[in-house]
């Protein structure tokens, strides 16, 4: 945890307000900060090679050795066509996902060493990959550092959709490989986060641990262990009075992104307490401010807690009118795209997963429009 406070602060691809996102420098300054957590994005290549990178292209980030613009598809590229691309900005190597547990393991050590387990990564894994990513994932995992139950507490999943947690459950590989494995910590596997836009669709997930542990099997269950929720999805009194009082039932670990004001940190920080949900953080591109701003953040509320005054109402929260405003925008917004959520059903969590199946992208003006929104940091 962060000094002085109790919310983590998570360096958004490490630093991205001051370094080039997705990189080893980004994130040894994101660590500098203070901040013990970073998130970081990972896609495999045609050839499964895992890769760090935010986007499915990568004309935004990378050129080639001659500073030529770029345009690799990941998933439809091979490494070996991508290997020698170059940061626009800083001119560093694309990363590989074993390039960046190799730096991990190192610094960890050189940082505590085993009996330390702050620092952490929290992978988000792109929804465009296929299922069998996760596959790849744990057997680099495995292949930087044999000790499965070390990497438990140090490294997150985030999954967009639900075919993931329903491939590890499905799969024998993963029967086979955390079978037995025991960790002298709370954790039974590496913590599972959902990802998403609309708390609503959270709510899919949480019922899916519920359909999980109702089987009568003695088969090793995975379960999602934490919600990571766009902001401005939790500026609502839905949100306060519908999800939180599920979430903490459930006893989940919360997060939000991408959290760069000090009234956004304020409200999370508040929600969070109120109903003392079990960890808590906030993803942000700038995790020096965040650091800056958190001790007096929860010196307010430690203060206001003294008092006996209520944080939030968990019952009548008394949200700002901007706030509300926002959010009342924001369904509009998901409205026009069509977004919808998963199915909440018994069929739809039994149904056979694919580990080759790859998701359609979205269309290319809506990534033209999800770049403006990234480039104004509201992703």
């Amino acid at each position: 945890m962060t000094k002085c406070s109790e919310c983590l602060v998570i360096g958004h691809r490490g630093f991205k307000a001051k370094y080039t996102e997705n990189t080893i420098h980004g994130f040894e300054k994101c660590f500098e900060t203070g901040a013990t957590m970073f998130e970081t994005d990972v896609w495999t290549t045609k050839d499964d090679v895992l890769v760090i990178s935010h986007d499915v292209n990568t004309n935004r980030i990378f050129c080639d050795e001659n500073g030529n613009e770029t345009n690799y598809n990941i998933p439809e590229s091979y490494y070996d066509e991508i290997k020698d691309l170059r940061t626009i900005e800083s001119g560093e190597r694309m990363l590989t996902f074993k390039g960046l547990l190799r730096w991990f393991l190192e610094y960890v050590q050189s940082h505590g060493g085993d009996s330390i387990s702050e620092h952490r990564i929290m992978l988000d894994i792109k929804n465009a990959n296929p299922p069998r990513i996760l596959q790849l994932i744990v057997a680099a995992i495995i292949d930087v550092h044999n000790d499965l139950a070390w990497w438990f507490s140090r490294i997150q999943f985030g999954i967009w959709h639900l075919r993931f947690i329903k491939y590890l459950n499905q799969d024998p590989y993963f029967q086979e490989v955390f079978a037995g494995v025991t960790s002298a910590q709370e954790y039974r596997h590496f913590d599972i986060i959902h990802i998403s836009i609309d708390w609503h669709d959270s709510m899919t997930y949480m019922a899916y641990n519920e359909y999980i542990d109702s089987l009568q099997n003695d088969r090793f269950k995975f379960k999602i262990t934490a919600i990571s929720l766009i902001y401005i999805t939790t500026w609502s009194t839905d949100f306060v009075t519908k999800f939180m009082p599920i979430l903490k039932k459930e006893d989940l670990k919360l997060y939000s992104w991408t959290v760069n004001t000090l009234a956004q940190l304020e409200y999370f920080s508040r929600i969070a307490k109120s109903f003392q949900v079990r960890e808590y953080g906030i993803i942000t591109d700038s995790p020096d401010k965040m650091i800056d701003y958190l001790e007096d953040v929860e010196h307010e509320i430690a203060k206001e807690s003294a008092e006996t005054k209520p944080l939030i109402d968990p019952k009548q929260p008394n949200l700002p009118f901007k706030f509300k405003f926002s959010h009342f925008l924001f369904r509009g917004f998901l409205m026009w795209i069509g977004f919808k959520g998963m199915e909440c059903s018994q069929k739809n969590f039994e149904s056979t997963v694919d580990p080759t199946q790859l998701m359609i992208m979205p269309r290319k003006w809506f990534m033209k429009f999800f770049a403006y929104l990234q480039h104004r940091g509201i992703f």
